[in-house]
């Protein structure tokens, strides 16, 4: 199968025919070099538009989204009140209803441009190993249309739910070799607990030969230090680049001394940071008087110390946030306006962190360049990746492995 896609803008701003053959990338060639569009099975006329790589969710939990319309509503806004709310759901799980709810958000992702997704799964003793069930279904259904990545998550924690150590396990287990370990240290009763659930994560993922992907600080207690044992753990047992931590809030409370200390840790640890700007910004600050908090970590630190740090939608209509329908660009728009990311310099940075640095976290190959998988978008109508962050286009077309497998677009007519 072969495709070209003609008239293709680049962020660059140069306007090229983009070749694809058996799913690879296999000419990038100037516009104004001719070619027949009989040589190729399908062609595809981007008519001046932006084309790149295409977008990547490396943060949300499909086991939960659009439980909103099925649950109590959280009263308080808080963290912990959207995990007991979640609680009365889980233990009514179904493969079935999990693969459907799961599945509408993947489709809706799909139209927005994303081939890409890293999910966490609930694993615990409320929902057992049904959460994972239900989306390993859920991967098996998309296997030929997505890369879904899943990711085991001890949301109730390790040491204060009993038995989760060993169904983590079963897991990894069952769940096969891409599988990812999840973790939520600061949620366990004691501090020596929050750092026997890190031992144990890495003791899981060493034994496993398995990526770690962990909620970390999510919290706006200043006291809550589990990223820092995290990073030196990380670095004692030459676990170097192979974590990922999530939300990491707790480290805008630091003061500036030691969140920088931190931030060098994290550097030298190889660490990932997933920062999820919808639900840190509602979530977060609850407990605040007068001005509250924004409640994303110190993305722009992060970033000038050379952490590679990319977003997530995390949720879609559930307790912890009752907004969200999985469009990238969307939340990329949220974090410029949490982080104050404004400039154009900043604004092209905000799409890297949708694109390049999520592959980079999902240890995936994923650019616009020769002789790498055909996985793109085109985002009609737009000309560079400002205005896509701007406006979020609702016409784009996505192509994974060379096919295309979603086109959406729009018809405006004006009676005026």
């Amino acid at each position: 199968m072969s495709l070209v896609i003609k008239n293709a803008l680049t962020r660059e701003g140069n306007l090229v025919s983009i070749v694809i053959n058996q799913g690879i990338i296999t000419e990038i060639n100037k516009a104004d070099i001719k070619i027949k569009d009989t040589d190729y099975d399908q062609v595809l006329d981007a008519e001046q538009s932006l084309v790149t790589e295409s977008l990547i969710s490396p943060h949300i939990h499909l086991d939960k989204v659009l439980i909103g319309d099925i649950i109590e509503p959280n009263q308080s806004g808080t963290l912990w009140e959207a995990i007991q709310k979640t609680w009365e759901v889980k233990r009514k799980y179904t493969v079935e209803n999990i693969k459907k709810r799961a599945s509408e958000v993947i489709h809706n992702q799909i139209k927005f441009g994303v081939t890409h997704i890293r999910t966490h799964v609930d694993v615990d003793s409320i929902g057992g190993l049904m959460p994972l069930k239900g989306l390993l279904a859920t991967k098996e259904a998309f296997k030929d249309i997505i890369d879904l990545q899943i990711v085991a998550f001890p949301q109730e924690g390790i040491l204060k739910d009993e038995g989760t150590e060993e169904m983590l396990e079963k897991a990894l287990e069952l769940g096969g070799m891409d599988m990812v370990l999840g973790g939520m240290p600061h949620n366990e009763f004691t501090d020596d607990n929050s750092k026997k659930h890190v031992n144990i994560l890495l003791s899981l993922a060493k034994k496993h030969d398995v990526p770690i992907d962990s909620h970390t600080d999510e919290t706006d207690d200043p006291n809550s230090r589990t990223l820092q044992y995290l990073a030196a753990r990380a670095i004692d047992e030459n676990y170097q680049g192979k974590i990922t931590v999530d939300h990491i809030c707790a480290l805008s409370s630091y003061d500036n001394y030691h969140a920088a200390r931190v931030i060098e840790l994290v550097k030298k640890a190889g660490i990932n940071v997933v920062t999820n700007p919808p639900t840190n910004m509602v979530l977060q600050g609850r407990l605040d008087a007068g001005a509250q908090r924004v409640g994303i970590t110190r993305v722009k630190e992060l970033m000038s110390a050379g952490v590679n740090v990319t977003i997530g939608q995390d949720c879609v209509h559930d307790p912890y946030y009752p907004f969200g329908n999985g469009d990238m660009l969307e939340v990329a728009n949220l974090l410029g306006h949490a982080a104050k990311m404004t400039t154009i310099s900043e604004i092209n940075v905000l799409y890297d962190t949708i694109t390049k640095n999520a592959a980079k976290t999902m240890d995936v190959e994923h650019q616009l360049t020769k002789g790498a998988p055909a996985d793109l978008v085109v985002l009609h109508g737009v000309k560079n990746v400002h205005e896509a962050i701007r406006t979020t286009p609702p016409a784009r077309t996505t192509i994974r492995n060379g096919k295309i497998i979603s086109q959406t677009s729009v018809e405006h007519n004006r009676f005026y």
